[in-house]
Parts: C-alpha cells; sequence; structure tokens
C-alpha cells in the first residue's frame, strides 16, 4: 500500500513538472510569435524600432523586463504602434490577511503619441514625450490553493487566469543619443490588472531603430 501512494505521489509530481514546462514553453512561443509577426508586418515600412528595458516595481520586490517593437502608423506622423513582451516577478496581491506574490507575463498592443521638444538647449532638443494607451493580455494563470483542513474544503483563488484583457496606460521620455540609438524612461501603469488591482512601474532601456535615424 505505502510503495502505491508514493508512485500515485511520483506521478503526480511528474505531471506537475510536466504541465510547468508546457507552460513555460508555450508562453515563449506566444511571446515570440507576436514579436515576429509584428517584425514581418514592419518589412515594407522604412524603419522599425527595438527596445529593451528593466522594470521596477512600486512593491519593493516586484522587478522585471520587457521586449518592445514599434514603428509609425505612417511616414512624418506622431502616432506610434507597439507591440511587448512583459515579464514582472514577484507581483504583491493581498487576500485573506496573507500577502502573495507571482509572476505575471503579458503582452502588450500600444498606441503612442510622441511630442518632440523644440528647444535651442542642447539636451531638450534631443528629448521627445511620450503618451501610451492600450491593453495587456495576460499569458499567466496565478491561483493560490489553500489546503483542505479539518471543517474546511480546498479553497482554490485565481487572481488572473490566461488571456485576461486589461487596460494599460504611460508616460515616458526618449532622449536621442546618435542617428539611430535612444535611451528611454518612464513609468507604466495598469488601472485593474485581473484581481491584482492596480500594478505599476517604472522602467529604464535602450531603443535602436533600424533604418530611418531617430526623430
Amino acid at each position: 500500500m505505502e510503495n502505491n501512494i508514493n508512485n500515485n505521489e511520483q506521478e503526480s509530481l511528474n505531471v506537475s513538472d510536466l504541465n510547468q514546462t508546457h507552460f513555460k514553453l508555450r508562453n515563449l512561443f506566444a511571446a515570440s510569435s507576436v514579436l515576429i509577426s509584428a517584425s514581418f508586418l514592419t518589412c515594407n515600412v522604412s524603419a522599425i524600432e527595438v527596445s529593451g528595458n528593466f522594470h521596477k516595481g512600486d512593491e519593493s520586490k516586484t522587478t522585471g523586463f520587457s521586449f518592445v517593437l514599434a514603428d509609425k502608423f505612417s511616414k512624418g506622423g506622431n502616432l506610434y504602434w507597439s507591440v511587448a513582451y512583459n515579464s514582472l516577478d514577484k507581483v504583491k496581491v493581498e487576500w485573506n490577511n496573507d500577502e502573495l506574490f507571482f509572476k505575471v507575463d503579458t503582452i502588450d498592443a500600444l498606441v503612442s503619441y510622441r511630442h518632440k521638444i523644440q528647444s535651442y538647449n542642447a539636451f531638450f532638443k534631443n528629448l521627445t514625450i511620450e503618451y501610451q494607451a492600450g491593453a495587456s493580455i495576460a499569458l499567466t494563470e496565478n491561483k493560490f490553493t489553500w489546503p483542505e483542513t479539518p471543517g474546511l474544503e480546498e479553497e482554490v483563488r485565481y487572481f488572473s487566469e490566461d488571456n485576461d484583457i486589461n487596460a494599460v496606460i504611460g508616460v515616458g521620455a526618449r532622449y536621442k543619443l546618435d542617428r539611430n540609438t535612444s535611451i528611454n524612461f518612464g513609468v507604466k501603469y495598469q488601472p485593474n490588472f485581473s484581481e491584482f488591482g492596480d500594478i505599476s512601474s517604472a522602467y529604464i532601456g535602450l531603443t535602436y531603430r533600424f533604418g530611418r535615424g531617430v526623430d
């Protein structure tokens, strides 16, 4: 009997490991597919921007990163589209008098307006302000299970599920370093991310534009 129980426990662990591996591979495939598709969509435009950013959340433990593809809707315009893969680790949610932490992965689709500062000052003339708005699609399922105890049944609480769609806004700035490279920094804010409530993070990173130089 004891051997059967151990075997069943081992099988459960193996299934759990396989599910976690499948989950990670699926998220990686989804993120890669979106970014690659966006690259093909821009094959006929004159330039595309690739950005990498590091994020620091408003909670002390929250950190993460993002990869972004962006381009103008039309040549000479100030409106841009962007597609981003974001990953934040140790995002806090409070429930049942406990602090729980989860990893949150999303794909963001954003529209932004960029305003180039007009100035004779050497610093400000290379500065562009950006305002962003769009939707964030969750790639992770985050849940917590309270184990069964005497008198109480097992309880499962979902804080986010695959394909949850939430609003996202942001404001940032870009400082032109040379013809094709700029440093970018700003704040990303999600007013109500599933059951987590609001999530915000500050970011800093680099952008490289292929083709046409940085505006």
